[in-house]
């Protein structure tokens, strides 16, 4: 029985997949990073609305240059009581004209063509936030689709080179060559291996979904990634201090609060201005009607500020001042904080990065399976002992690859963070 054993193992774990790749499907569609990028801007639905909102909003300063149009009113005369002579405009007749202009007083129409602007401002700001959110998102999906395939193709060829040593052990259990409980514990192994890999596949699923969403597409995407992506993602250049100098000026949320602060400023400007009465300056003519005929009068108006000078309006701007300082230093202090965080997070996982040469560990490690193998097959070491190699094989691959995108995306979330791009080549 035994040497039968050997001759099954022999064929089969010859051809394990320690050795030999096997051609995973080919991909619907094979992208770069940067190309993803260049066809999110351009296609993003959500980026494209809010470029609408930033045109809508110069068009509103625009308007808030305006002059205020002049009113026209007119009398035409209709006789009297006594006598009714509908239009009677013409000789003998009474005819009135008024024209008048209101003036803003106080400055308000200045003060309102510069809310406009802060409403741009912050629409620009928007956009802006909008870009730093999606983009993380993106990168983050396009690296998860990379590391997952990655590892979905070591798993895919343990599982059809343990799918040739599976039939060889039916085939040789029927014949009573190998013991029973081996091939269970077999299968045990190939139902666990499969089922990390159906978990890897619905993580490439969702990463795919969230590609498409982004991109708004049905296409499916196959990620490409060279070492020289990769090479930009480090912390020489970086100083921790100087970024959070700059996170004030960088962060697009952060100048969204800054932004909603200066409106509040310049709201309340405008309502201490919008206590002062405006005037209303105009002509008059008067045909008849007139202590002479063909009266023309200047006409000047103003409100009285008695009773309502504003008063609510001024305190309720007074006190949004107030809460806009606060949220605003509220987001720094936010954003400061992540950025520290995001900086101790790649430290640590560069600590581990460098401390050893993953590939040069794959490669290894490959080599140390490939022997396995061997010395299985010649029945040296039992096949417990294979089951182990081969789970640890399998979280090998998974973790190294787990780690290499969680080491990208703690750089991405660093960029998102500082709301700068700190790592392109």
């Amino acid at each position: 029985m035994r040497t039968k054993t050997k001759l099954i193992l022999s064929v089969c774990v010859a051809s394990l997949g320690f050795t030999q790749p096997i051609k995973a499907q080919a991909p619907t569609r094979t992208v770069t990073l940067q190309a993803v990028e260049d066809s999110f801007l351009v296609r993003n639905y959500v980026l494209l609305a809010q470029r609408y909102q930033i045109d809508a909003s110069k068009a509103l300063v625009r308007q808030a240059k305006m002059w205020n149009n002049p009113s026209f009113s007119t009398v035409l005369g209709f006789g009297s009581t006594d006598k009714f002579q509908p239009f009677k405009v013409g000789s003998g007749g009474e005819t009135q004209y008024t024209i008048d202009q209101l003036i803003q007083l106080a400055g308000k129409r200045n003060k309102n063509v510069q809310l406009a602007a802060t409403a741009t401002k912050m629409n620009e700001a928007t956009f802006d936030e909008l870009v730093r959110t999606l983009r993380l998102q993106l990168r983050e999906n396009f690296y998860t689709l990379y590391y997952r395939r990655q590892t979905g193709k070591v798993l895919k060829e343990q599982l059809e080179n343990l799918q040739r040593i599976v039939d060889a052990y039916v085939t040789a259990d029927k014949k009573g060559s190998v013991a029973h409980s081996d091939l269970i514990r077999l299968q045990a192994l190939q139902v666990g291996i499969e089922n990390d890999y159906a978990d890897l596949k619905q993580e490439e699923l969702e990463a795919q979904k969230n590609l498409q969403q982004l991109l708004h597409t049905q296409d499916f995407y196959d990620a490409v990634v060279t070492p020289a992506d990769l090479t930009a993602y480090r912390l020489d250049h970086v100083e921790l201090s100087s970024l959070l100098d700059s996170v004030a000026t960088n962060r697009p949320d952060v100048r969204i609060a800054a932004t909603q602060y200066q409106t509040a400023e310049l709201n309340y400007r405008l309502q201490k201005a919008m206590a002062v009465p405006d005037l209303h300056v105009g002509a008059t003519y008067d045909k008849k009607g007139s202590y002479i005929d063909n009266f023309v009068g200047l006409t000047l108006g103003i409100d009285l500020p008695l009773w309502n000078r504003n008063q609510g309006n001024i305190r309720a701007a007074q006190l949004q001042i107030g809460a806009g300082k606060q949220q605003l230093q509220q987001q720094q202090s936010v954003a400061q904080t992540e950025v520290i965080n995001a900086y101790q997070r790649i430290v640590a996982l560069e600590k581990r990065y460098k401390s050893f040469d993953l590939h040069q560990f794959q490669d290894e490690f490959d080599t140390l399976i490939a022997e396995v193998a061997k010395n299985f097959s010649k029945g040296n070491i039992s096949l417990l002992q294979f089951i182990d190699y081969f789970n640890s094989y399998s979280d090998n691959a998974k973790n190294i690859n787990k780690f290499l995108s969680n080491r990208v995306n703690a750089y991405e979330e660093l960029n998102y963070a500082t709301g700068q791009e700190l790592f392109k080549n």
